[in-house]
């Protein structure tokens, strides 16, 4: 079965159309239905007003005929004594027999209807032992429910007609930024990123569409971070790849190596293998990051536990440049965190303490309810590099030479988990001493 498309113009016009008939229609209805109700109701609470009044001139003939001319203008007959006052303000002198022939409630108005169908308003009361009855045919009623009808009929058409020219000019001028809204969302999609919409409605259509020009900037520079991550990655990997398949074919090929040689080229192949591995560890790390934001499982842990663990798993390196590690701080203190992310943090920092540090020398821990605090002695002074420290594959040009293992990721990677865990941080860079400061509150 075929679908039939309307584009958003033409649903606005219809729906603007629909809305014009719909409600001239429940005005027509309820006319309709509550009109005749209404009126009578009205005319009932009028009518005791107006006997009330005639009472007070009763011993005032000039202004009761007053009263009774003004009144009788408006279509009420008045029966009062040997009065008998029609609707044209005429006095017939005659008593109305019909009136006569109904049995009607004391001060109460009451729906009579003729033999020839015509309705009758009555009010009847007693004034100084006279009795007044207040007559209103309804009749004029029934010729302003026809006039009101077919005058609202009118209204519906003329009302459909404007809705149909206002809608259209409304719906023009919205649906063309939308338009432009959508026309960037399918640039977006093919990773077209457009930098200005200008659209100036001053209302969530300009909101929008600047939402979705700081959404298109922010994936421009993704991207652009991105491809330059992917690019270093495939360059960091390739050269422990290169190194490794130079070794082994040298092994191979080259019959003539020392049961020494050999020994150091292996060594060489385990040293690539295990740089290649953490670099691969480092990179899945960085993965798990970027979806980890709503499965993050906060924890209550020791702290000085943890640091203990990870100085555990890095005594050998504390060993080789005999570095002596000092750690200060509550035994009992309880922070509460992702526990498996924060283990990530310390492990790198006190890993690149341990690196970066010189031999013979100290690396202080220090930790209290607010801060965690790392300093190690460096190799030279790294004021100018400190921003270069949290970029991916960036390392300190002080590294550099110092045959010191490393991806340059560490830094980047307590970059993003700490931002990921909505904890503070700081580099401090006094002399030659390098302080890590993690804030928890």
């Amino acid at each position: 079965m075929m679908k039939i498309k309307f584009n958003f113009f033409k649903k606005l016009m219809i729906y603007s159309i629909f809305l014009a008939f719909i409600s001239v229609a429940i005005v027509q209805i309820l006319n309709l239905i509550s009109l005749d109700h209404f009126y009578i109701y009205r005319k009932k609470l009028e009518l005791p007003l107006i006997a009330k009044k005639i009472e007070e001139f009763a011993n005032n003939e000039s202004e009761l005929n007053s009263y009774i001319e003004a009144i009788s203008s408006d279509g009420i007959q008045i029966n009062y004594g040997n009065m008998n006052i029609n609707h044209r303000g005429k006095n017939t002198g005659k008593r109305n027999n019909f009136l006569l022939q109904n049995t009607l409630n004391l001060n109460e108005a009451s729906l009579i209807k003729t033999k020839m169908g015509g309705r009758h308003l009555v009010y009847y009361t007693v004034i100084n032992n006279t009795p007044l009855i207040l007559t209103l045919p309804l009749v004029a009623l029934e010729n302003y429910k026809y006039e009101a009808f077919l005058i609202q009929g009118i209204s519906m058409f003329i009302a459909i007609f404007i809705s149909l020219l206002l809608g259209g000019y409304f719906s023009e001028k919205l649906t063309k930024n939308l338009e432009k809204l959508n026309i960037a969302a399918h640039k977006i999609a093919d990773l077209e990123f457009v930098e200005k919409l200008d659209i100036e409605s001053g209302d969530e259509i300009e909101e929008l569409a600047n939402s979705i020009e700081k959404m298109s900037s922010e994936l421009n520079q993704s991207m652009s971070s991105l491809k330059s991550f992917v690019g270093n990655a495939s360059h960091e990997l390739k050269t422990p790849v290169s190194t490794i398949n130079m070794i082994s074919q040298n092994l191979r090929e080259n019959r003539d190596l020392t049961q020494s040689e050999r020994k150091k080229l292996y060594n060489l192949l385990i040293k690539e293998s295990e740089e290649m591995n953490e670099l691969i560890q480092n990179l899945l790390i960085l993965s798990k990051i970027t979806y980890s934001k709503n499965l993050l499982h906060y924890e209550d842990f020791n702290l000085k536990g943890l640091i203990q663990k990870v100085l555990y798993k890095y005594e050998l390196l504390e060993l080789e440049k005999n570095i002596d590690v000092n750690v200060k701080g509550d035994e009992h203190l309880i922070i509460k965190t992702d526990y498996k992310f924060f283990k990530i943090v310390v492990e790198n920092l006190i890993q690149n303490a341990l690196k970066y540090s010189l031999e013979n020398e100290s690396v202080h821990i220090e930790f209290n309810q607010k801060t965690l605090i790392l300093k190690n002695k460096t190799f030279t002074n790294l004021n100018e590099e400190t921003l270069n420290l949290f970029s991916p594959f960036k390392r300190g040009e002080s590294s550099v030479g110092k045959d010191i293992e490393g991806s340059g990721l560490g830094l980047y990677i307590v970059k993003n988990i700490l931002e990921l865990l909505n904890l503070k941080y700081e580099i401090k860079i006094v002399e030659d001493n390098f302080y890590f400061i993690i804030y928890f509150s």
